[in-house]
């Protein structure tokens, strides 16, 4: 029987590596084995992909120039009213919607989300169906369904191929910002999963032809990747400038772009300047209930919204840590099964945050201040958390935690 390596069958299959080792690694390829390191897929085995999608390709052969559209507009343009009053500023309907499924992410609201962003799978732009399978996915994750997900990178993949064509027909019908936005669709994807292969240099160069609000989020993203890769001064400095020269006027981007500054500073036990890019961040999402960004980035954040949120806003907190069980082991289903750095599902919220300080060189009366909790009551979770994950010390932390 012929076999094809993992990369191979990536290209076969116009999906990639990550999804494909996703599959082999919760056994959805018949006849895969492993030897030694490496998976070895039979020629003949047939990709998991949805079936609907498979159905969707084989509509048309005929390919369509691009409708140029704004891909995220929510976060593309400068936004300084509500958002009902932004939304009604838009003319074009497909963009009404896009922005109505973001509006519906950020706010929690995933259910409302892949409602209204499955309405635009089939557009005719590159740019609204590549917003609508990344914010699909995002909030698919929280439903705790990998397959979905896994269609909705299958979907980004399949566009990329479609922009990456160099046949003289795809020449004659592409849209120079199609292939743009495809990359920075799947930079995305790879830093919110926290992907080991994330690479967002081939960004870098490309980044001035992004609408201004996308540029910010894109430089957020980096910020996040060099973050990722404990570069924390570099993370630092690209985002406090990205920052400076945004202002407010991009209230999406402002936000993450605080998260992760607050994020670096933790890092760096720089815990003034990091309750007050916490605070920014949660004073611009506040009036529109942007809250689930913090819980993408709880961990992450290392106790920061336990600190600053549970005695002052007890109702948004316990929706947060609420939502934040659910995100983090639908995030999970997603990224361990593809990643040698895994994080652990054992823990509460709570716990998480104190197993993170400590596995950043966190005494535990420096966590006791941080956390506003007694030296014994961090004793006692240190100990439930040893326990939880059969470890004896805290430099054990490291392998069960956000990097």
């Amino acid at each position: 029987m012929e076999y094809l390596t993992v990369r191979e069958t990536s290209e076969k299959w116009g999906m990639s590596i990550r999804m494909v080792n996703y599959y082999l690694n919760t056994g959805r390829i018949e006849g895969a084995v492993r030897k030694k390191s490496e998976w070895l897929i039979p020629y003949t085995a047939k990709s998991p992909l949805d079936i609907r999608k498979k159905a969707d390709t084989k509509k048309s052969t005929k390919r369509k120039r691009n409708v140029n559209k704004c891909y995220m507009p929510l976060i593309a343009s400068p936004c300084s009213g509500s958002f009902h009053e932004f939304e009604h500023s838009l003319a074009d309907e497909e963009e009404r919607k896009i922005t109505r499924a973001l509006w519906h992410y950020f706010r929690n609201e995933e259910k409302e989300c892949c409602t209204v962003s499955e309405q635009c799978f089939n557009s005719e732009s590159v740019q609204i169906r590549l917003a609508a399978r990344l914010v699909h996915a995002m909030a698919t994750v929280q439903e705790g369904d990998p397959a979905v997900v896994l269609a909705d990178f299958n979907a980004i993949a399949l566009e990329n191929k479609k922009t990456s064509d160099p046949s003289a027909e795809n020449k004659k019908t592409s849209d120079p910002s199609a292939k743009l936005y495809t990359l920075v669709t799947e930079g995305f994807v790879s830093v919110f999963f926290h992907s080991e292969s994330a690479d967002l240099s081939v960004l870098r160069d490309k980044i001035s032809l992004c609408q201004a609000g996308i540029q910010y989020y894109v430089i957020y993203a980096a910020a996040h990747e060099l973050y990722l890769r404990r570069e924390y001064q570099r993370a630092m400095g690209m985002a406090e400038a990205a920052l400076m020269m945004a202002g407010n006027r991009f209230p999406i981007a402002s936000i993450y772009l605080n998260l992760v500054l607050c994020m670096i500073c933790m890092n760096l036990k720089d815990d003034e300047h990091a309750d007050a890019a916490f605070m920014r961040a949660w004073n611009i999402a506040l009036p529109e209930h942007y809250i689930h960004p913090f819980i993408e980035h709880h961990g992450l954040l290392q106790g920061q919204i336990e600190r600053s949120l549970r005695e002052q806003y007890p109702d948004e907190y316990n929706e947060i840590i609420e939502s934040v069980y659910t995100f983090s082991r639908g995030w999970m289903k997603i990224h361990n099964p593809v990643s040698t750095l895994q994080v652990t599902d054992a823990l509460t919220p709570y716990e998480f945050s104190i197993a993170m300080l400590a596995s950043k060189g966190r005494s535990n009366k420096e966590i006791a201040k941080n956390l506003g909790i007694s030296l014994n009551t961090v004793k006692s979770y240190l100990e439930n958390i040893f326990s939880k994950l059969h470890i004896s010390s805290r430099s054990e932390l490291d392998m069960f935690v956000n990097r």
